[in-house]
C-alpha cells in the first residue's frame, strides 16, 4: 500500500467502527506472547508453556472538515482546508469527535477498516483527539486498541458407565423444593439421658405465668 492509499483512503477506506477517517498517517499491529521463567522439560511442546496475549493496534490519523474523492481529488467545502470553519464542516468535526466518546463510554467491541487489514471484535483503551491553529479545519487522532477474545462454552454428556448406578438420574435443580425428611421416632433412654446432662436448662412454662387482675 503507497502513501497516496494510505492518506486518501484507497481500498475501501479507513474507519473506527462509525468514524471516516479521511486521512490513515500510521498503523502499527502488536503481538505478544509471554513465556514461562521455568525450565521446561524435554520432550513436550513447548507451547503449552507460553502464553498468546491480545492483538494490539495503534492507529493515528486525521479527520477533516473537506470532502475527499478517489478521483477528484480534494473538494473544500467552504472556506478550504486552511480557511474559515463552515457550517457543515464543522459538524462533521463534532459528530466524528461524538463518536469518538460514545465509542470509548459504550466499552464495546468495534470494527476497524485501514484498506490493508479488518480488525473485528477491538475495544479502545485510549483515545487522544487535538487540533492546532496551524492545521487547517481537521483534528487529529491517536488512538490505541486490544482485541477481545471470545471463547465458546460447550457441553457433553458422562457416560452412564462412568457415573455411579444409585446417582443415575438424581442431580439436584436450582430453587428445586428438597422434600421432606425421612423423621425417626426419639429413643426414650436417650431423651432422658439428654434431659438430665449437665447444663441442659428446661424452661416450664409456669414460670411466665401472668399475674391476673381482681
Amino acid at each position: 500500500m503507497n502513501f497516496v492509499s494510505m492518506i486518501f483512503g484507497w481500498n475501501g477506506g479507513s474507519s473506527i467502527g462509525t468514524v471516516a477517517l479521511d486521512a490513515l498517517l500510521s498503523e502499527k499491529t502488536t503481538l505478544n506472547s509471554r513465556a514461562t521463567s521455568y525450565a521446561v522439560e524435554d520432550g513436550p511442546p513447548v507451547t503449552d508453556h507460553v502464553v498468546q496475549e491480545s492483538e494490539q493496534l495503534t492507529l493515528d490519523g486525521w479527520v477533516t472538515a473537506a470532502d475527499i474523492m478517489l478521483l477528484g481529488g480534494i473538494r473544500p467545502r467552504d472556506g478550504g482546508l486552511g480557511g474559515a470553519l463552515s457550517g457543515a464542516g464543522r459538524s462533521k468535526l463534532i459528530s466524528a469527535k461524538d463518536a469518538l466518546r460514545k465509542i470509548h463510554a459504550d466499552r464495546l467491541p468495534v470494527t476497524i477498516a485501514t484498506g490493508l487489514d479488518v480488525y473485528v471484535d477491538f475495544v479502545m483503551e485510549s483515545c487522544s483527539i487535538g487540533r492546532s491553529n496551524g492545521g487547517g479545519d481537521r483534528f487529529e487522532i491517536s488512538a490505541g486498541f486490544k482485541r477481545i477474545r471470545k471463547v465458546t462454552l460447550r457441553q457433553a454428556d458422562i457416560p452412564p458407565e462412568k457415573t455411579s448406578g444409585n446417582v443415575t438420574g438424581k442431580a439436584g435443580a436450582t430453587r428445586s423444593n428438597a422434600g421432606k425428611t425421612n423423621g425417626l421416632a426419639v429413643d426414650p433412654k436417650r431423651r432422658g439421658d439428654v434431659m438430665n446432662s449437665p447444663g441442659v436448662v428446661i424452661w416450664s412454662k409456669s414460670l411466665f405465668r401472668m399475674p391476673t387482675t381482681a
